[in-house]
């Protein structure tokens, strides 16, 4: 194993170097008009979990690898496959419903009819395994959760992660022709920061299974795709719901299980000799993935 002072830091510092070099390309490509405009976005958009899994070989050689394509598989979830049910369910209760009630009080636009099918397969394929999912959990959840987690509590560990993450999609702001307010930002903002603490949960109760959070970060994406606005005012409003109604959850896991794990099990850590992974049991053991504490 290699030895990198402050990993966490540096993961944050190429997966930003990484985001800008793909938003100068891709403005670049808009400004030529040029077909292929996407493709730096999909590099920066892939970017979190590229650094992570490179910063994980670097340190950690193939063991690491190992220890995260566990943690990619349902296996890694085990006897807490209950909270896969929460994954699935809760982001449409949070934002497809609010929705649809405002749009019987003629305050917002229906959400369109879609089978349950659909859903899912947005959820698991389209967002999660084919899509964002996948593309940024290696790194935010899979990476830099469990080595902040070694010297901060989970609630602290959050917060971090939910910062860097809600700036890291500035981006969306700047580069589209629709452009939101400047409000809107601030909501996005609180919003991640409250959905960060609802990852960290699931990430914490499943033993650090990142099967369970990219199921969820597919979910959110496609429950928040039902949720069609014709311009970016509507949008930053219905986000501004979106916030509270997380908040609310997120106030609430905080008060249940406390700060220290925000889960009823222990937090994940990353272990000075093992790398990313699921709970070796023994905390301090100088060889073997993180533990739970």
């Amino acid at each position: 194993m290699r030895r990198l002072r402050s990993p966490v830091l540096w993961f944050f510092v190429f997966t930003y170097a990484l985001q800008g070099v793909g938003c100068f390309v891709q403005i670049f490509a808009l400004r030529r008009h040029l077909h292929y405009y996407w493709m730096p976005y999909a590099l920066y958009v892939m970017g979190p979990s590229l650094v992570g899994l490179l910063m994980t070989l670097w340190l950690y050689g193939r063991p690491g690898i190992r220890r995260l394509a566990f943690q990619l598989s349902p296996c890694s979830v085990g006897r807490t496959w209950p909270v896969l049910a929460v994954c699935l369910l809760l982001p449409l209760g949070v934002i497809v419903l609010p929705i649809a009630i405002l749009a019987a009080l003629g305050a917002s636009v229906p959400p369109p009819e879609w089978p349950g099918p659909a859903y899912l397969y947005g959820a698991v394929i389209g967002g999660g395994f084919l899509g964002p999912g996948l593309f940024e959990e290696i790194g935010w959840r899979g990476f830099a959760l469990p080595h902040l987690q070694r010297r901060h509590s989970a609630l602290v560990s959050s917060l971090i992660i939910g910062l860097v993450w809600a700036v890291w999609h500035f981006p969306n702001f700047v580069i589209p022709s629709d452009p939101s307010p400047w409000w809107h930002l601030l909501a996005l903002v609180a919003l991640m920061v409250a959905v960060s603490l609802l990852f960290t949960w699931v990430y914490n109760s499943t033993g650090g299974s990142l099967f369970a959070v990219v199921l969820l970060h597919g979910a959110v994406f496609t429950a928040l795709g039902l949720c069609p606005s014709p311009d970016a005012g509507v949008a930053a409003r219905e986000d501004v719901i979106f916030m509270l109604l997380f908040a609310v959850i997120a106030v609430g896991v905080v008060w249940r299980y406390g700060a220290a794990n925000l889960s009823w099990r222990g937090r994940v850590v990353d272990e000075p000799n093992g790398g990313p992974g699921t709970p070796s049991g023994n905390p301090g053991v100088a060889e073997g993935p993180p533990s739970v504490i």
